[in-house]
């Protein structure tokens, strides 16, 4: 009879350490940001689910700047007459890395009917340019901490879960968005289905 109560106290200490260790990231500390185990904590442990804005389709896309890796800026504005693929994402981020490719190869595909891609990278520039020294990616990307996070809050994303993309037509009006991981033929549909 003694086993049950103190079954439960290991359970409570589990669920609180583990509720700390994800706020002051010391899972990541000890397993390494890319291990599956931090994903698997992240995704399971501690966490309520993100909360996305569902009404975000439909809305104009809010304009935003954000340094780019070149010195320059990235601007929605600069892309007005273009059918934009916006994603954001970060190197720690494990669906967001398996994404990647997939991207690459659907810009590829769509470049020449109006469609350009957008990454923003939800992270600091040292971070970004080493994960894109191994991942090449074929279009453009921003970064930032704070403001890369305010505008995918903008954008209907307030808990800044990754990896999360939005469909921008040309009218800059928001057509369509996914939270989570995409492969190709998600992304081709998608597209096909927009730009008709």
């Amino acid at each position: 009879m003694k086993k049950l109560p103190l079954f439960l106290a290991v359970m409570v200490l589990l669920a609180m350490s583990s509720a700390y260790a994800i706020k002051s990231d010391l899972h990541k500390k000890i397993f390494g940001a890319d291990s599956q185990i931090v994903y698997f904590i992240e995704n399971n442990l501690g966490h309520n689910p993100p909360k996305f804005d569902g009404d975000v389709v439909g809305r104009t896309a809010p304009m935003f700047s954000l340094d780019q890796l070149n010195g320059g800026t990235m601007n929605l504005s600069d892309y007005k007459d273009k059918f934009v693929v916006l994603n954001f994402w970060a190197s720690w981020c494990a669906p967001c890395r398996a994404e990647i490719p997939a991207f690459n190869k659907v810009q590829h595909q769509f470049k020449d009917k109006g469609v350009a891609f957008l990454g923003v990278a939800i992270e600091d520039k040292e971070d970004v340019e080493r994960f894109l020294a191994e991942v090449p990616m074929d279009y453009p990307t921003s970064y930032g901490v704070e403001k890369a996070y305010d505008v995918s809050a903008a954008y209907g994303n307030p808990d800044g879960a990754l990896p999360y993309t939005l469909l921008i037509n040309s009218k800059q009006k928001i057509v369509a968005s996914h939270n989570g991981q995409m492969n190709e033929v998600m992304l081709e549909e998608l597209l096909n289905k927009h730009l008709k």
